[in-house]
């Protein structure tokens, strides 16, 4: 008889080995990714908590932390002359409530007993806002290596503005600041096969972030505020690590790259075969995520030795020790021995357990990778309509997204004309927009069943050029040339 199989190590084996952060937080925030990237690239976090005493006064309840009373907090800051004479512990008490509903404008901090970092990603961008690795962070700590390892200037500059700390809220805490740097080194995609021995699909996907990433950086170099610079650089991050969960098939199986599909036609699906063609783009990728897993199931099931013959003896798997299998788990394991019988190999047999155990992990845990890559971009402004939950997902970004991927396609001091525009998009972030017969080729070769023509491609490039003019990013000249720049060259 084989041994027993655990649903939840199988998961924690796949991630750790294959994708190199576990993809399955159900209240996962752009915030956390942030924290992760930041903490990533500067190399370090900080470990004094005079930021978290003064800032963090309740936690969801209303209980205060031991140490965080208003009498202990403005005792400290009168000795240390931090605040002028004649300011009361009323006025103090109340710019605290103020700077901690700054600090978790973007619901990441849970004040917990102790004020530990598990659960706090700051809304904040220095140095001195950089703590240990929190929960859903891992994802953020995954690009941020990525990123410092093949696109480096990025990686530098982004460090550059977490350490000159001149930001609004930064100078806020200044009378606070107090830097004890631990030393963070860890990247997490330097163990990952496909990046010790890369494919074409690899190459393909580092070669892109490098290029856009330095088309960003000299971007972000011209823009005065440092808090919108690493706002646009987080929704850079979300958008490579959506990449990346989308192209994990291509990656190990070889397998076609997913093009994303970006919907300009402002209607509903019912009315538009762009629309319809962008939500066939993301279920595509949902789908394409679903057969890694499976895969990476089975990968396991050799690594640990299960023969055909051993799975179809054994007994149904469960998410954990000591937990009992529902009706429905021991329905699919049946269903997939049924299903396995027929194999002609143990490799044929194993891939047909691992589908079944991802569909099984799906109702057994409580967030799974295809949950975690919908809201990840429905918070970001990637996927639409913007309910989480809504199944029909479509490309459809906003308007900071829209600018974020311009910025990392055209440079300040150049112009480009709508075809290098499309090639660009697609080279660097693996986006088809229409306007071109090389699109519609793109999107057949995927596997696409579509529904869609060369026609309705070309008037979804129509209708991003307009808005692209209402942005004032583009202009369309006398003799109908399309001309895209952000500004910077004359």
């Amino acid at each position: 008889m084989a041994d027993q199989i655990y649903l939840h190590s199988f998961r924690k084996a796949v991630d750790s080995t294959y994708v190199g952060f576990t993809p399955n937080g159900g209240s996962i925030k752009p915030v956390h990714v942030a924290s992760g990237v930041q903490r990533c690239i500067y190399g370090g976090y900080n470990t004094t908590m005079n930021i978290k005493r003064l800032a963090l006064v309740s936690d969801a309840k209303g209980n205060v932390p031991v140490g965080s009373e208003i009498e202990t907090i403005y005792a400290t800051l009168a000795a240390e002359e931090t605040i002028e004479d004649g300011i009361v512990e009323g006025s103090v008490e109340s710019m605290r409530n103020v700077m901690q509903r700054l600090l978790s404008a973007d619901k990441g901090v849970y004040v917990v007993k102790g004020l530990k970092d598990d659960m706090i990603s700051f809304t904040a961008g220095s140095k001195y806002f950089l703590t240990r690795t929190s929960i859903y962070e891992d994802t953020g700590e995954f690009i941020g290596g990525i990123i410092r390892s093949y696109c480096p200037d990025l990686a530098n500059y982004i460090k550059e503005v977490l350490e000159k700390a001149d930001d609004p809220i930064s100078l806020l805490f200044e009378p606070v600041h107090e830097s004890s740097m631990q030393v963070f080194e860890k990247s997490r995609h330097e163990d990952i096969p496909v990046f010790k021995n890369m494919n074409n699909s690899v190459k393909w996907y580092v070669n892109g972030i490098k290029e856009s990433g330095e088309c960003l950086m000299e971007n972000l170099k011209q823009h005065p505020n440092p808090l919108t610079q690493l706002r646009l650089f987080n929704f850079y991050c979300i958008f490579q690590l959506i990449r990346y969960m989308a192209m994990l098939e291509a990656f190990y199986c070889e397998e076609n790259i997913r093009p994303i599909l970006l919907d300009f036609s402002g209607i509903a699906p019912s009315q538009s075969s762009v629309a319809r063609a962008s939500e066939m783009s993301y279920t595509q990728m949902h789908k394409s995520i679903n057969r890694f897993y499976a895969w990476g199931y089975a990968q396991e099931l050799k690594e640990k030795d299960y023969s055909k013959a051993e799975l179809l003896a054994s007994e149904t798997p469960i998410y954990e020790e000591n937990k009992k299998a529902s009706v429905e788990l021991d329905t699919l394991w049946e269903m997939a021995k049924e299903r396995a019988k027929v194999c002609a190999t143990d490799d044929e047999a194993r891939l047909v357990f691992g589908e079944t155990m991802y569909d099984m992990l799906a109702l057994e845990a409580s967030s799974h990778p295809v949950n975690c890559l919908k809201i990840l971009g429905t918070a970001a402004g990637i996927l639409y309509p913007p309910d989480k939950m809504h199944p029909n997902k479509r490309f459809v970004l906003s308007q900071d997204i829209l600018e974020m991927i311009l910025r990392s396609t055209v440079s300040p001091d150049e112009i480009l004309s709508g075809s290098e525009m499309t090639t660009r998009l697609w080279e660097r972030f693996g986006i088809i927009v229409g306007g071109s017969t090389f699109e519609l080729e793109r999107l057949q070769n995927s596997g696409m069943l579509l529904q869609i023509d060369e026609d309705s491609l070309e008037r979804n490039f129509t209708d991003f050029a307009t808005l692209l003019e209402s942005m004032d990013f583009a202009e369309v000249m006398a003799d109908g040339i399309l001309q895209i720049r952000l500004g910077g060259a004359d």
